[in-house]
């Protein structure tokens, strides 16, 4: 328990009272560290704006709320109830899971007269390392070696891929159960749903991770070059070609993987060729006589309907069949709501690296990011972030460096008081909501699933799912 038997003077404590309330006010309104104050129950009595900043909510989203319904489970580790169990000041390094932000947290009890806890006062701050350059280069010393290894088992390609989605991180799951064997694997999403970097991905957490990565767009290359690019050419092949000839991506990726992004708008008459890689190993260069055989492992993706392309004879149905012995969907950014925020953050920080500046969003960009769809997935994503980092003059990004096609007129959200923690966590819950709802279409599930009294989780479906009922 904390020492709570220094008392000051009659005569300081005059003193302190003499100041004022606005001195102590004005004080607390414009520290660069956040402090923040909850009552022995958790309820939150005082914040300062910092707040905005460290987690995107305003102080008037959450004075009176109660600190388990609002940060429950999104940071790690929890010290509000390390702190009331221990009874002591709790030093602790703590992260956001929402957005990866790291703070250092100071949570200290203070005492009533009686020695129970009547408040808890937390002094949150950034890590010094991003002010102080002494302090980074003396860390950096230390733990040099340790962060290197850290970094180095982890693949390139995991780096990127950021995600709370659980039918998201199912896949991420099935996709590393077989990176390790040669089945084919076919990708399948929208357009900019990250279907490259999951390619990677399955190549990194191969044994063929050491050798070749060879990625090449089907849709970016015309017809009567694509084959020589796949397979290369003899020498004096065609007029023009080098006399010495030219190896294919093909013979390249050996012992290695191969992605054919857009598979969906390869040429017919490649197919075949292709078919009888996957199938025997084997190829023969353009202008050639001479049969090639490689090792590889092929990875295809595309954002068309290849089983619609089969039915209307523009895909060879065996080539279908042979590719798609694992098969994955990616599912659009605007079905993986939880993973926006997520994603805006590490974009954002990713450009600060780049750019050598640190910049915050305020709580009603965080509102505008979750209600848009994103037609163009993660990759409009990334790209909105760096123009918005790019054209925002001050620290702070708010709804007025947004480009106006990000706000829907039916969801338009202006930069007021209407931005709000409640908006923010009610998008949220509809998000969740509709996704245990689609897998499972009764009030009896999503109770189970969620925890909640079947009241309860009628009453949610008839506010968030009345386009859903009656669907299969």
């Amino acid at each position: 328990m904390e020492n709570t038997e220094f008392r000051h003077c009659k005569e300081y404590l005059e003193y302190l009272d003499s100041l004022g309330s606005d001195f102590y006010l004005e004080i607390l309104e414009n520290s660069h560290n956040e402090v923040y104050v909850t009552d022995k129950e958790g309820k939150i009595i005082y914040v300062n704006p910092k707040s905005i900043s460290n987690y995107g909510l305003k102080p008037e989203d959450l004075i009176g709320k109660y600190n388990s319904d609002i940060f429950k489970g999104k940071w790690n580790p929890e010290v509000i109830p390390m702190c009331l169990e221990k009874k002591r000041t709790i030093f602790a390094e703590q992260t956001y899971l929402l957005t990866g932000k790291t703070i250092a947290t100071i949570v200290t009890p203070i005492f009533d007269k009686e020695g129970e806890i009547k408040y808890i006062s937390c002094i949150v701050q950034e890590p010094l390392s991003q002010y102080d350059i002494s302090y980074k280069n003396l860390k950096a010393e230390y733990f040099e070696k340790k962060n290197l290894e850290k970094s180095e088992s982890k693949s390139k390609f995991e780096h990127e891929i950021i995600s709370y989605d659980y039918d998201f991180c199912k896949i991420l799951v099935h996709l590393k159960r077989i990176a390790d064997s040669s089945i084919p694997v076919l990708i399948l999403g929208e357009s900019g749903t990250g279907k490259s970097l999951l390619a990677g991905y399955i190549h990194e957490n191969s044994s063929r991770k050491d050798n070749p990565f060879i990625t090449i767009n089907c849709s970016a290359i015309p017809e009567n070059l694509l084959e020589s690019e796949l397979f290369g050419y003899a020498p004096y092949a065609f007029t023009g070609a080098n006399p010495k000839g030219k190896i294919g991506l093909v013979q390249l990726a050996h012992t290695g993987t191969l992605f054919l992004d857009e598979i969906g708008d390869l040429a017919p008459s490649l197919q075949a060729k292709l078919l009888d890689v996957l199938e025997n190993k084997r190829f023969i260069p353009v202008g050639g006589n001479e049969m090639k055989y490689v090792d590889i492992r092929i990875i295809t993706a595309t954002n068309k309907d290849l089983k619609k392309l089969v039915a209307e004879n523009k895909f060879r149905e065996d080539l279908f069949w042979r590719i798609s012995v694992s098969t994955s969907t990616i599912p659009p950014l605007r079905d993986r709501k939880d993973d926006i925020l997520p994603l805006f953050s590490f974009f954002l920080k990713k450009n600060g690296a780049k750019y050598g500046k640190i910049k915050d969003f305020s709580a009603s960009v965080i509102e505008v990011m979750i209600q848009y769809d994103w037609p163009g997935n993660i990759r409009q994503l990334k790209n909105l972030v760096e123009l918005i980092y790019i054209t925002a003059s001050g620290n702070l990004i708010t709804t007025n460096h947004l480009p106006e096609y990000v706000f829907d007129d039916n969801k338009r959200v202006e930069n007021s008081s209407s931005s709000s923690y409640d908006g923010i966590m009610s998008s949220m819950e509809r998000s969740v909501i509709r996704h245990y709802y689609k897998k499972n279409p009764n009030s009896r599930s999503l109770a189970k699933s969620l925890n909640l009294s079947q009241t309860k989780a009628n009453r949610l479906i008839n506010i968030h799912c009345k386009d859903l009922v009656g669907k299969k």
